[in-house]
């Protein structure tokens, strides 16, 4: 690292930001360049990186290698940067290849799959800050108590949340993987739910199997997922440790038979009205070697079934690095979340065109799969019985709104209100395929929604959406704001409090 120059671009990016000041304090000479200013590029030149606004091939020279996000060669492939370094022969990588090369020699704990990667992540990493552990630590989200979504730390330990999208995680090579949800996702990239699942199955079987750690090769499987499921069967001959955890109770359990005397962590007693709280225990932990867990209860800030299960893969795994029960329930009675993930913005009166409104609640959340958007809205309805809900959504990418249309009609069943705005097109581009008024009309003919129980309206634009909003809101409206792309700015323009001209 201490030889080589790299130039990061587009460096002002959550991800890539963090991997460029890992690299940075790790001794190599670190540049970027990215479209406009932001907060990361302030923060980067804060830290002593050389951070440069626009693209140009000028930037390459004296470089050792290119490092770019995946999406730069589908989204920009005549960046000049880019085609310069292609024509020079300068390596372009991207920054999780880089971070690959960065936890060499590291022990790796890494949290994928398809929901809850960043609060299980960022669980496990605080699960180990306050054990002692002092973990080098990336996370796909800002972290409250980090102040960044990263942690530099002087241990064996790193954390990372591993990315199936474009096999960014066949870069890791962890010791422990928790795979917490696997279902159909990335339908731009993955042909059909095959490949998705080949992806994970050689995710685990690229996992490190032969460095001298003091935990052996392990992955913590949540047994209430199909997916995870039908990896395991993928997976019979993998010589590594298979853990699984569980809510107890769950039906999909039942239709599964658990590899015999196979090590179960379980949530049992679970309180969801009004609080979040469960009790653990370990199955078959004697024959494993495995202190059995204590009967107190846990709590969690937030809100959920799945929270409780982001929270159990935490525990399951930080338990079994020999971190106490005692230590793992106050970090988790502690954490408040992360950024944009079931995010209190504000809570109380509300200024709204003019008017007062009290006990308004708006709430950031980055949900924009079907599964996770149902999950979201029921948890509120049960830790908020006495609140009218409204959902905001933001549909995310046409390629994935068409393929899950089917999904996203049941999703929004447990809200008073729902509101859809334009599609985030993200790395695609616009062609026709579908239009969010296509999910509004078919959900306006749901029963809740056509029997007037419940209102489905097309919010437009995120500025339109803003003035709808304003338009409905009343007291003691519990507003979830939710989606992928930048819908996060209906919160920000709510809380301007002035009149927005659309």
């Amino acid at each position: 690292m201490k030889q080589s120059h790299f130039h990061f671009m587009g460096i002002g990016g959550h991800g890539i930001s963090s991997v460029a000041q890992m690299a940075f304090q790790q001794g190599a000479k670190v540049t970027g360049c990215d479209r406009s200013e932001s907060a990361n590029t302030r923060a980067l030149r804060e830290a002593g990186i050389s951070v440069s606004i626009g693209h140009s091939a000028e930037h390459l020279e004296g470089i050792d290698a290119l490092i770019i996000s995946p999406a730069v060669t589908a989204l920009d492939p005549e960046n000049p940067e880019l085609l310069e370094a292609q024509q020079r022969g300068i390596r372009v990588m991207t920054w999780q290849e880089l971070l690959g090369q960065l936890m060499q020699g590291k022990c790796v704990l890494s949290v994928c799959g398809v929901h809850g990667k960043s609060t299980t992540t960022t669980m496990l990493s605080l699960m180990l800050v306050d054990a002692g552990l002092d973990p080098t630590c990336e996370i796909g989200a800002v972290v409250p108590r980090f102040g960044a979504n990263y942690r530099l730390g002087q241990s064996q330990y790193f954390v990372n949340e591993a990315d199936e999208f474009n096999h960014n995680f066949w870069h890791y090579h962890p010791r422990l993987a928790v795979i917490n949800a696997i279902e159909y996702e990335h339908p731009e990239f993955f042909p059909d739910y095959e490949a998705f699942l080949t992806a994970f199955e050689r995710f685990v079987r690229g996992m490190d199997l032969t460095g001298d750690w003091p935990l052996e090769p392990t992955i913590v499987v949540n047994a209430d997922s199909q997916g995870c499921r039908d990896l395991c069967e993928r997976l019979v001959d993998w010589p590594g440790r298979t853990v699984f955890y569980s809510i107890a109770g769950e039906k999909n359990l039942a239709d599964w038979e658990l590899p015999r005397k196979s090590l179960l962590f379980e949530a049992y007693d679970i309180e969801l009205e009004g609080q979040t709280s469960f009790r653990v225990r370990v199955r078959n932990a004697e024959a494993h070697g495995v202190a059995a867990f204590p009967e107190e209860r846990i709590t969690l800030q937030l809100p959920g079934l799945h929270y409780v299960q982001n929270a159990l893969a935490a525990l399951s795994a930080a338990y079994l690095l020999g971190i106490d029960a005692a230590s793992l329930a106050r970090t988790l009675a502690g954490f408040t979340g992360t950024r944009r993930r079931f995010e209190i913005r504000h809570q109380g009166a509300l200024q709204v065109q003019g008017k007062q409104l009290a006990d308004i609640t708006l709430v950031d959340d980055y949900a924009h799969h079907p599964t996770a958007i149902a999950l979201t809205i029921e948890a509120t309805r049960k830790r908020y019985p006495g609140s009218r809900v409204l959902a905001v959504y933001q549909p995310h990418m046409y390629s994935r709104t068409k393929t899950f249309f089917e999904q996203f009609l049941s999703a929004f069943d447990a809200a008073d209100v729902a509101i859809i705005s334009d599609i985030y097109p993200a790395r695609e581009v616009d062609t026709g395929l579908i239009h969010s008024r296509d999910l509004v009309n078919e959900i306006a003919q749901r029963p809740r929604f056509a029997g007037q129980e419940a209102r489905i309206l097309y919010g437009g634009t995120v500025r339109e959406t803003v003035q709808l909003l304003r338009e409905m809101l009343q007291p003691g409206d519990f507003v979830v704001i939710m989606g992928a792309g930048d819908i996060y700015m209906v919160t920000e323009l709510l809380l301007q409090d002035r009149a927005y001209q659309v």
